[in-house]
């Protein structure tokens, strides 16, 4: 043992296999179940990359415009002409497209509770490109007049960034928040839950690994006695011969009274697959998704409620995209004083299948709030012109609040009791 060894012991660590003291420098920490859980080795899970990746690309396909408000009636209108219309939309910088720069931040906020963007401006103050930064380099303090300062560290240099109200240079979006400055990493919060989850998926490739049967003992004659090199080369021989999945089922010649005594319990008496799909559950639970949307087709995913929990996807997907929205407005476009606002299109998301789409269609047609253009830019297609701006309305109604009361047009005289008659026989065809 070296001289560093024998000072600094277990803290001796390599970036290969690395200690638990650096691992948890790396913001990783221990679990009741002995995996140490970070944000990359909870990226291992299946479950964990599903869940980020299909909430990062939902956020990162659906369009984003700014819209200008027309006056106190609500009205909006979309800006295309606006300087960050295509900043946000289609392209924040040189090297990105919109997609990929919400992907990764999405996933950040995913993982760490956080996400920051860079906001480059030009010398009149106006935005012109959006960098993102790793929030696992990111920190975040107060200085002595209780500003934010923003410290990231990369490998060469340190970057600090103070927060202005007026002029934001970091557009910072946080999940739940304890203080309201910094969010907290739905990692860490359910680490135990995660790490339970780790160590099934370990458990089930080091039962595959050795074989997939169970761990036993190697039992000689009576009275029989091994040397310590004797008993490593019979182990090391009986391995080599049985252990791993390619050498399972292979037949044992054991000779000289010599037996194989199998002594754990299998993998259905432990309940394993069980565990692994509750844990795939807790995973769901932690990041608001159906399971069946992570592939657990279990008892609560069927034909008859799918579609309703596609509607909750969409919901919890609307969280993520208010905590967009709210930070754009308040960062890049003055929400205070602007006209100009930022808002996703969701109307993707809430399509049901055709037969459903036309019905409700046809709905909002015959009863006035949707016109023949408004139909086709649901469905992606081209207006028609002016014609398809006009609304409909059933014949048969009076605007509320007349209860009924009496209009201009000719009233209609009912019929005589002798012209009644008259009419029924001719539909009859007893009329002679």
């Amino acid at each position: 043992m070296g001289l560093l060894d024998r000072v600094f012991g277990e803290r001796r660590s390599g970036l290969a296999s690395p200690s638990s003291w650096l691992l948890n420098a790396w913001g990783g920490q221990s679990t009741a179940s002995g995996s140490t859980v970070t944000h990359e080795t909870a990226l291992r899970h299946p479950a964990v990359f599903r869940a980020v990746s299909l909430i990062s690309s939902t956020v990162g396909q659906l369009p984003l415009k700014v819209y200008r408000r027309l006056g106190a009636s609500g009205d909006k209108v979309p800006e295309p002409l606006h300087r960050l219309y295509p900043i946000l939309s289609a392209a924040p910088n040189a090297e990105m497209t919109g997609l990929e720069f919400r992907e990764a931040l999405q996933g950040d906020l995913c993982l760490y509770g956080n996400a920051f963007g860079q906001i480059e401006r030009d010398r009149q103050g106006r935005v012109v490109a959006l960098w993102p930064l790793q929030a696992s380099q990111m920190q975040i303090t107060r200085d002595d007049d209780r500003r934010l300062l923003y410290r990231y560290q990369t490998a060469t240099q340190i970057h600090e960034f103070v927060h202005e109200p007026v002029r934001p240079v970091i557009l910072h979006l946080r999940a739940f928040s304890a203080d309201g400055i910094v969010g907290r990493s739905p990692i860490q919060v359910a680490r135990e839950s995660i790490g339970a989850a780790l160590a099934s998926d370990e458990y089930g490739a080091r039962f595959f690994g050795s074989g997939a049967a169970p761990g036993g003992v190697l039992q000689g004659p009576r009275g029989a006695r091994l040397t310590e090199q004797a008993h490593q080369r019979l182990r090391a021989s009986w391995e080599a011969a049985h252990r791993g999945v390619s050498r399972s089922h292979r037949v044992a010649l054991l000779e000289d009274g010599w037996s194989w005594n199998p002594i754990s319990v299998g993998n259905r008496d432990s309940q394993w697959i069980e565990s692994r799909q509750m844990g795939i559950v807790d995973i769901a639970r932690l990041f608001g998704l159906p399971p069946w949307m992570l592939f657990e087709m279990g008892h609560s995913a069927n034909y008859s409620n799918v579609e309703q929990q596609a509607i909750d996807f969409t919901r919890e997907i609307g969280g993520w995209l208010r905590r967009w929205e709210s930070q754009i407005d308040r960062s890049l476009l003055s929400a205070r004083t602007s006209p100009f606002f930022a808002r996703f299109t969701i109307e993707g998301l809430l399509r049901g299948d055709i037969a459903t789409r036309y019905q409700a269609y046809a709905t909002g047609r015959q009863w006035g709030w949707l016109s023949i253009n408004d139909v086709r830019r649901l469905e992606d297609l081209n207006a028609i012109g002016p014609a398809g701006d006009d609304y409909m309305e059933p014949l048969n109604m009076s605007p509320a609040g007349l209860g009924g009361a009496p209009t201009t047009e000719t009233p209609i005289e009912p019929l005589s009791e002798a012209a009644s008659s008259r009419l029924l026989d001719m539909a009859t065809g007893e009329l002679q």
